[in-house]
């Protein structure tokens, strides 16, 4: 990536673009009047009201995008030559448990949740996912091992083109360990929520909820609209502690599986919930279930890899799409796939194609399944009037895709190149909030090998501390 001399021959220009992501790297604020131009690339807006365009231009001032189109006149803005590349929004995933981070792929398999494998009893296999992320590595986290699994799952995302993060930290067992969640999301540079939930099991302080007050007046009680926090529960949680804090800090809600237990009816109804939900998984509520969350405005989303794996093979996208509602997408579980919306964008066009195959059942198509990895996504993350699509006024969160790579040229249909073909390698820019996080293929404004050594030094500490089986580097199914 370079200035393009050929668009715009600025014998400065290569100067005012090193300076730019000099800046950048070095964390500096983004100046109001700060002008770029990404030059030349094949422009999907993901927006209904703003053109695509085979040849086209974005505008970014300050932290905004400010124009698309197909030729913009911007004499004081820093060109990004994006000939050769897509732009497109950053994807937004609403569901990853980001502490997970040090033990990425431990469990591979990760074999379903039964009656005989509750977290409390005796496991079917160490590589369940129940067994080995509650009852094993949960308890022996320290604050440290918080903080490094959360900043590299964050920076692994942002890494893919992943702009906007939900994480949801079901392990919030002391005030410490709390805030090492919410200090790697603000030092990771990505538009971030931090969701705290109590853990599954193990001992703890005891302080969820009540400690998400503390939380917000110490992180969240700025000016600064880049990071923010809500609560997160599983759907067979005793909701009576919750509810108050929820409705005192005015935050919303993100649930994980088991919401089909609780009573929907009334909780709207009395007003314990107002739409601001996010519900993971969602695979089991009824159609009447469905449709009381869509009729009063909820979000939902779906985790296609590991729910064909882990939840019965069943991945509830058409369902909720019949009925009026397309939900996001979400990564879900470090522990077991690497953070990638490009392989759960896939897995989700596979799903879909075996139910129409099977049942006869409508197939998403790539733009729908796009729109579920951005505009959706973001929708699901409570940021959907600032993030998921290149729409003038929404924070400048954007990825390019090098399409010049063997594998997706020659160069034809943009949707197809982004769902089926790109990967992680793929994302050659990022930047969020108007300010580039990646730059050339790699991150800048984060130091990796402290990064790196923190993680590999917290995942040698768990896999000690519970007697892990398997070796340190291990060859087993």
């Amino acid at each position: 990536m370079s200035a393009d001399e050929n668009v715009r021959p600025d014998p400065s220009a290569e100067r005012r673009l090193e300076a730019l992501l000099e800046r950048h790297a070095a964390r500096r604020s983004v100046e109001a009047t700060q002008q770029i131009l990404l030059r030349g690339g094949s422009v999907l807006s993901m927006d209904g009201d703003v053109d695509d365009f085979a040849v086209g231009d974005v505008l970014i001032v300050g932290d905004r995008v400010a124009e698309v189109g197909a030729l913009i006149s911007a004499p004081e803005a820093v060109v990004i030559d994006a000939r050769d590349h897509i732009v497109m929004p950053g994807f937004c995933d609403p569901h990853i448990h980001c502490w997970e981070g040090s033990l990425g792929r431990i469990i591979p398999e990760n074999i379903p949740q039964t009656t005989e494998d509750a977290i409390g009893g005796a496991p079917v296999s160490g590589r369940s996912y129940m067994y080995a992320a509650h009852r094993a590595f949960a308890p022996a986290c320290r604050p440290e091992d918080i903080y490094a699994g959360t900043l590299n799952t964050l920076l692994a995302a942002l890494n893919g083109g992943i702009t906007t993060v939900v994480d949801n930290m079901h392990n919030a067992r002391s005030p410490e360990h709390s805030d090492a969640g919410v200090e790697a999301l603000l030092a990771s540079g990505v538009r971030g929520v931090h969701a705290i939930g109590r853990p599954r099991a193990g001992s703890w302080a005891g302080t969820f909820p009540a400690d998400a007050r503390r939380l917000r007046d110490r992180y969240f009680g700025g000016d600064d609209d880049l990071c923010s926090m809500r609560l997160f529960a599983a759907g067979f949680d005793d909701l009576t502690d919750l509810l108050p804090v929820r409705k005192e800090l005015d935050v919303w809600f993100s649930f994980d599986s088991g919401i089909e237990k609780q009573d929907l009816p009334r909780l709207y109804a009395d007003g314990s919930f107002d739409g601001r939900e996010a519900i993971n998984h969602a695979n089991f509520l009824s159609h009447e279930q469905r449709q009381i969350v869509i009729d009063n405005g909820a979000q939902v989303n779906v985790c296609p890899r590991i729910e064909s794996q882990f939840r019965y093979g069943r991945v509830p996208y058409s369902e909720w799409v019949e009925q009026g509602l397309r939900p996001g997408l979400s990564n879900d579980n470090p522990m077991t796939y690497a953070i990638d919306m490009f392989a759960e964008m896939r897995a989700l066009y596979l799903v879909q194609r075996v139910d129409q195959h099977r049942s006869g059942s409508a197939s998403a198509t790539l733009r729908e399944i796009l729109q579920s990895a951005t505009q959706q996504g973001a929708n699901n993350c409570g940021v959907g009037d600032v993030a998921g699509s290149l729409t003038p006024g929404k924070k400048a969160d954007v990825i390019l895709v090098d399409a010049s790579a063997p594998h997706l040229f020659p160069r034809n249909n943009v949707l197809a190149s982004v769902v089926q073909g790109a990967g992680v390698e793929s994302v050659t820019t990022v930047l969020v909030n108007g300010r580039v996080v990646k730059w050339d293929g790699r991150l800048i404004g984060a130091d990796l090998d402290e990064a790196r050594r923190r993680v590999q030094e917290s995942h040698d500490y768990l896999i000690n501390a519970v007697n892990w089986p398997h070796a340190a580097v291990d060859f087993d199914d």
